[in-house]
């Protein structure tokens, strides 16, 4: 999600690291906290790919800075990441899917239809599994985990009601 997040955020402006970091914070501060350590890794897949470059110049303190600018590839990028979606981790899905959601407005209308549907399978699928663990005798779940996978139900159902 890190890579959507900041494509997206290069794709509205050109930042440094360090402000990359403060405006992913801003357009996401609900859903993902990030650190130029997992910025930083992100940033170099994305070049490696095309996605991304960079121009160097001296800041007012005298440092050399690298600012980071989207490239045409990765505005395609960005859209074919958001198309596919689909959550590394499974059990991240809502999260994830909040992330992905706040960045549909880079989307055409025939791709923001795309993207519900390819999301609304993935939550659907991931809500039948969680539905079905809860209905397993084998498994044996206190209270409170069963209350934990209902509150989870009941937020895939919200953005289900959603798209």
């Amino acid at each position: 999600m890190i890579e959507i997040a900041i494509l997206y955020v290069l794709n509205k402006h050109d930042a440094t690291i360090y402000r990359l970091g403060k405006i992913i914070e801003e357009y996401f501060f609900a859903y993902l906290k990030t650190s130029t350590g997992t910025i930083n890794p992100a940033l170099k897949r994305l070049a490696d790919l095309g996605c991304v470059e960079y121009f160097e110049k001296m800041s007012d303190g005298g440092m050399l800075s690298k600012t980071y600018q989207i490239t045409k590839t990765g505005k395609l990028h960005l859209v074919d990441l958001l198309l596919s979606f689909e959550s590394k981790n499974p059990y991240h899905i809502v999260n994830d899917a909040k992330i992905a959601l706040c960045a549909t407005d880079v989307l055409s209308i025939n791709e923001l239809v795309e993207f519900k549907e390819n999301l609304l399978n993935h939550l659907q699928l991931h809500k039948i599994k969680l539905e079905n663990g809860l209905k397993n005798e084998y498994i044996n779940i206190t209270e409170i985990q069963k209350k934990t996978v209902e509150i989870t139900i009941e937020e895939i159902e919200k953005l289900i009601k959603l798209l």
